[in-house]
């Protein structure tokens, strides 16, 4: 018979499922920028104010300046060196941009290939995978989902892609979660007292090192993660000992964070204390649900709040049943998915805290239970034919990788394209030999693509000092001869005793420039709130 004749083989080598993985990621992750850099995202990704600060800080360097820059909370340390490790590549600043979009998008999807396997590790490799790319799709889809320029909206999963919005925060938040979720096993369960070191080790140097960069992961993963494993021990599916041990390890891995920051205490414009403003706690909430409005208003954003508020209320539901089955990673898992978010919008609110991109886990805590989708559709492995499987592989890396070269094409235009206003800007002030002047909002996007960007000074909407996010070696430079205004945001005012003086004006699309040939322009004092 044909049916006795056909023998089912062993799975996949590991190194064929994980590389069919890869590929399909690398694939969904070009998809994801492919459509940013074909929308009115284009320019959230690529000129915006914040997201251009690691071509503005490799701009300097490379054009001889000193180094002194005032940052926020965050040091954008792993992100800045990712830029700069894939601007050496030599595609120019915006195809270093598209570039680090798509790492960042790539490494998503390792860290869910990873939350996976430490979630379900007696589970058939292919199913781990499959898991991960469930869970990475799904942020593929809402990224697909979000359309607009602005990046102070409710359309934060698409910050992902910038080098500036907490992408690292979000991937040590996933990690972290992670590695947590084994460390609630009862002792005798996990494999070795070592692995349970390791993995300690490993959660303590994450904390560590995203406190470093930026303490926002306490909010975000440290707190709602003490919170579940509190939760789990009252109702005694882990036990009060391993809580106190995961809260001494986060402890510890944020207390060297914190230590690890002062040496950069003169980069640090404002620390996270001071973010902090109670009184505005009713104004913060009128925010927020403003924002939320907004986004609701629209269909894209109705399909993305409903599908993830449909996450959290399953994840709830996943938590009850988990626990009452004794899974605690499950239950782990599924607490944090719905804890993080909790947390986090009580937090924000309470703080009187303002800004959409802080809420990033409402949405990544919950997409992160989707790497389970495989172990809650089929509790049998299905056998499959070897001949079969492979030439299912072969189709699925086939379609992968001539999408992705299409998809690579695509982006690999859409770097070589500058934006006309920009290019206007920019081709007049490098032609000038001269400096002038602009407010935070209106000269980020030109000053990044300067090949000196010290040409372009912040200031404020009085004509001083605007030290947020800049290098402060710019205002060594007291006078400027011109000023760059745009369609968006209201001109600066002009220094007192210039109104009579002679002028002309340059019209570059959004942008007009004010020029006054020579250097009439004073820069008042820094600002006493440098905080746009």
């Amino acid at each position: 018979m044909r049916e006795e004749r056909e023998q089912f083989a062993p799975p996949l080598p590991a190194w064929v499922s994980e590389l069919v993985g890869w590929v399909a990621a690398l694939l969904l992750a070009l998809l994801a920028v492919g459509h940013m850099a074909a929308t009115d995202r284009s320019w959230m990704l690529f000129y915006d104010s914040e997201t251009v600060l690691p071509a503005l800080v490799r701009g300097s360097v490379m054009a001889g300046q000193p180094q002194d820059w005032a940052l926020s909370a965050v040091l954008f340390i792993p992100e800045m060196g990712v830029y700069w490790a894939l601007a050496a590549l030599g595609f120019g600043v915006k195809g270093t941009f598209i570039l680090n979009a798509v790492v960042n998008f790539l490494l998503l999807y390792g860290s869910f290939r990873l939350l996976s396997g430490l979630v379900r590790p007696e589970r058939p490799r292919s199913r781990r995978i499959v898991g991960a790319l469930v869970a990475f799709a799904a942020t593929v889809f809402l990224t697909f989902l979000e359309n607009s320029s602005r990046w102070d909206s409710f359309e934060v999963v698409s910050l992902l892609a910038t080098g500036t919005f907490y992408g690292t925060t979000v991937l040590a938040s996933v990690l972290s979660t992670g590695l947590a979720a084994p460390l609630a096993v009862p002792r005798a369960s996990l494999a070795t007292p070592r692995r349970r070191a390791v993995l300690e080790v490993a959660l303590l140097v994450i904390i560590a090192v995203a406190t470093l960069t930026n303490p926002l992961i306490l909010a975000w993963e440290a707190v709602p993660l003490a919170f579940v494993f509190a939760l789990l021990a009252r109702r005694r599916v882990t036990s009060w000992k391993l809580a106190g041990r995961l809260g001494a390890v986060l402890t510890i891995g944020a207390l060297f964070g914190l230590i690890a920051r002062i040496p950069f205490a003169s980069l640090i414009t404002k620390d996270g204390p001071a973010y902090a403003k109670p009184s505005a706690a009713a104004g913060a909430g009128l925010y927020f649900l403003k924002q939320f409005s907004d986004l609701a208003s629209t269909p894209a954003g109705t399909v993305e709040m409903g599908f993830v508020v449909a996450l959290i209320l399953f994840a709830v539901i996943v938590f009850r049943s988990s626990t009452r089955d004794g899974d605690v990673r499950t239950a782990v898992l599924a607490g944090m998915a719905w804890a993080a978010p909790l947390v986090v919008v009580v937090g924000m609110v309470a703080l009187g805290g303002v800004g959409t991109r802080y809420f990033q886990p409402i949405f990544f805590a919950p997409l992160c239970l989707l790497v389970l989708v495989p172990e809650l559709l089929a509790r049998r492995t299905l056998g499959v034919h070897w001949r079969r499987a492979r030439v299912l592989v072969a189709s699925i890396a086939a379609v992968c990788l001539v999408g992705s070269g299409l998809v690579a094409l695509t982006l690999r235009d859409s770097a070589e394209a500058m934006n006309p206003d920009i290019g206007c800007v920019d081709a007049w002030i490098a032609s000038s030999h001269r400096t002038g002047g602009g407010r935070f909002w209106t000269i980020r996007g030109p000053k990044a693509y300067l090949r000196d960007p010290g040409q372009l000074i912040q200031v404020d909407k009085s004509f001083g000092a605007y030290q947020w996010l800049t290098n402060r070696t710019d205002y060594a430079t007291k006078n400027v001869s011109f000023v760059l205004s745009d369609t968006e945001y209201p001109a600066p005012a002009l220094p007192v005793g210039v109104e009579n003086d002679p002028r002309q004006t340059i019209r570059c699309g959004r942008y007009t420039i004010t020029d006054f040939v020579s250097p009439v322009l004073v820069i008042g004092p820094a600002s006493t709130n440098p905080v746009p």
